[in-house]
């Protein structure tokens, strides 16, 4: 059914970036901030005014004998020290605009980014929500205008359960990732590494079959870890599962795994169609896909996967880096610490 290809290719999910206030956000912060300062300021400034006058006139009263060019004189220092504290405090003041439009900046930054993260989140789950509901109710459509043969009722249920699927998936893949957001702690259960990658490994060879793709293993037996087994277990077949859907047909993945130092190191290679530079930092956010020269026609992922990866790494304490080269392929390197 070519429905269900048209749909997917027009449903780009658009939003409308409406300008945000953060930048309006900055300026009233750093109103407020010169505000502040500038009362302490000013009532700095006029406490040492009138110190510095009470006790210049106070000098005047003990002594009874002052000439005109005494008063002058000291008339002339009120005046200089008020012109001096005017200056000052005026200099100051754009010193202290200056400043407090940095540290406003600084301050809400933070929030910014994870404010356009979020809205980004929230786009990309809702473009990926409404795909598969829009396929299932556009096929409910056509299906019900007149009397169908029973070969395309089963076409039609066929396609609705693999959207079904899709959306329990991706309803998985979202409660994992808010789950671990929310409790970040491992229960400090022994679990065998070399055991999960060895039979994640056999797991994966058909699938990979089907892609013509060849699977290496290199693992040492004995290596443990704390964790939660299920997690790990999603850690390890979602790493080779992208190996092997970004590969090249009669390619191969090598998955590996030693020991380094007091960590566990797993290593992934593929021989597929790699990660541009400018690419690989922004892999593991939520729902992000590179360009069409690394998105395969056979692939159907959120883009979640490799997000769920590096959570879990980080609620079991360890790390992971990735090389790789466009045309030539791509390393994911986890280290996680040993028991």
């Amino acid at each position: 059914m070519t429905m269900k290809n048209t749909l997917k290719q027009s449903g780009v999910w658009g939003t409308s970036s409406k300008p945000n206030n953060f930048k309006a956000a900055v300026i009233r912060l750093t109103i407020y901030y010169t505000v502040g300062v500038f009362i302490i300021l000013t009532l700095f400034s006029g406490l040492v005014y009138g110190l510095f006058v009470q006790s210049i006139n106070e000098d005047m009263r003990e002594d009874d004998v002052r000439t005109e060019k005494e008063e002058v004189f000291h008339s002339e220092i009120k005046e200089n020290l008020f012109d001096i504290l005017l200056l000052s405090d005026t200099l100051l003041i754009f010193i202290i605009i200056f400043i407090s439009y940095f540290f406003s900046k600084e301050t809400l930054e933070p929030l910014e980014i994870a404010y356009q993260k979020q809205k980004r989140f929230v786009a990309d789950a809702a473009h990926e929500l409404r795909t598969p509901l829009a396929v299932m109710k556009a096929g409910s459509e056509v299906i019900s205008q007149k009397e169908r043969t029973v070969s395309e009722y089963q076409g039609f249920v066929s396609e609705t359960s693999e959207e079904v699927e899709r959306l329990i998936k991706l309803s998985n893949d979202l409660l994992l990732l808010a789950r671990n957001e929310n409790d970040t702690k491992v229960s400090a259960t022994s679990i065998s590494l070399s055991d999960i990658l060895k039979k994640q490994c056999e797991h994966i060879v058909p699938y990979a079959k089907i892609k013509q793709v060849e699977v290496h293993s290199e693992i040492t037996k004995g290596i443990h870890i704390h964790g939660k087994e299920d997690e790990v277990i999603r850690l390890v077949l979602n790493l080779l599962k992208n190996a092997v859907d970004y590969n090249k047909v009669g390619g191969a993945i090598n998955v590996s795994l030693s020991k380094r130092s007091n960590s566990a190191l797993l290593s992934v290679r593929d021989t597929g169609v790699g990660i541009a530079a400018e690419n690989i930092p922004l892999i593991f956010e939520r729902f992000y896909k590179a360009d069409s020269s690394r998105t395969q026609p056979s692939t159907s992922g959120s883009g979640l996967g490799l997000a769920i990866v590096k959570d879990i790494v980080i609620s079991h304490g360890g790390t992971i880096n990735v090389s790789s080269e466009v045309g030539q392929g791509s390393v994911f390197e986890v280290e996680i610490p040993l028991i």
